[in-house]
């Protein structure tokens, strides 16, 4: 292919919001609108150092609270005035699963099945959804995306034709990962990745 037949390149990192209390317990955290905790502020603030030696022209993220802060944060640092928020980007309902600690789930649910959970493959969906969306709505810029580990990992899912992500990767939070989307293509840099060791690898 000429290159000149390319089309531009979007850049986008995904981002895991900065920690929660209930995140700091162990808690199945779905749509309940937790704020971050002191140390979710301050991944939030490391997460933003990653993006300070480049050009990122656009913030994006989740209406829930927990990820609206981590993306405000990063918008302060960086000098960006806006962020857009995009509903499909909220994490998956968990149902009457949601507040749980892995042992109340196992005992509740012990066949693992919730039954007024969102379906996997109705999350994957929305999420691919949103995910083009936003890549349409901001073609060839660079973009920030501040969403949830459930979203995020069925994104990775998708777009590794199951190799990482839903049922294979633990998301940090704070944990950066980069995508780009060219000629109608999907490719992943990296996943899972926080700021100390991206820079970490450059040194």
């Amino acid at each position: 292919m000429n290159r000149n037949d390319q089309s531009p390149v979007t850049t986008i990192c995904m981002i895991r919001h900065g920690e929660t209390d209930w995140n700091s317990l162990g808690k199945l955290q779905g749509r309940e609108d937790i704020e971050l905790n002191d140390r979710g502020r301050e991944q939030a603030l490391e997460t933003a150092r990653y993006f300070e030696n480049g050009e990122w022209d656009v913030v994006v993220s989740s209406p829930l609270k927990r990820a609206l802060e981590t993306a405000r944060i990063i918008t302060n640092q960086l000098s960006i005035p806006t962020v857009h928020v995009v509903d499909e980007m909220m994490e998956r309902s968990y149902g009457s699963a949601s507040g749980l600690l892995p042992e109340e789930r196992r005992k509740r649910f012990p066949t693992g099945i919730i039954p007024d959970q969102e379906e996997f493959e109705q999350l994957r969906q929305r999420a691919m959804v949103g995910l083009n969306k936003i890549a349409a709505d901001f073609s060839g810029q660079k973009i920030i995306v501040v969403s949830h580990g459930g979203l995020t990992n069925s994104i990775l899912y998708s777009l590794s034709g199951g190799e990482f992500g839903s049922f294979k990767t633990r998301l940090k939070n704070g944990c950066i990962n980069k995508l780009r989307l060219q000629n109608n293509s999907w490719s992943i840099d990296f996943y899972n990745k926080t700021t100390e060791e991206l820079l970490c690898a450059k040194s």
